[in-house]
């Protein structure tokens, strides 16, 4: 099996285990399974984030990729009991937060901020 970018983790192992002879791959993919579960349970903010940071490079991806986790934390939180739904949850500041400019814009009326 050639590196393929597209190819997705899971298929990728369910294709090398059969490669490999593999008949049944219930235990591994059970395994596996669990160690993912393990990691994802024990995901914190900073990791999330440090993943998102390291894997994007466009202000758009970055916005599907928040988004897209988001989703699959959601599906983690519902289907496999796992309460890390939190994690992208938060409203996030802007990148280039600054608390001074919070403290000094704190007195200028500049609109509503929920507007476009």
């Amino acid at each position: 099996m050639s590196k393929n970018a597209k190819v997705h983790f899971l298929t990728a192992y369910v294709e090398y285990l059969l490669d490999s002879g593999i008949r049944s791959e219930e235990y591994y993919l059970g395994d596996a399974s669990r160690f993912m579960r393990y990691l994802l349970a024990n995901a914190t903010e900073e990791d999330v984030y440090r993943y998102i940071n390291g894997a994007t490079r466009s202000p758009s991806y970055r916005n599907r990729l928040e988004k897209t986790l988001k989703r699959f934390f959601l599906f983690a939180s519902e289907r496999l009991a796992i309460n890390q739904v939190h994690l992208l949850q938060t409203q996030k500041k802007p990148d280039n937060y600054s608390p001074q400019l919070e403290q000094s814009s704190s007195s200028v009326s500049i609109g509503r901020g929920d507007t476009i």
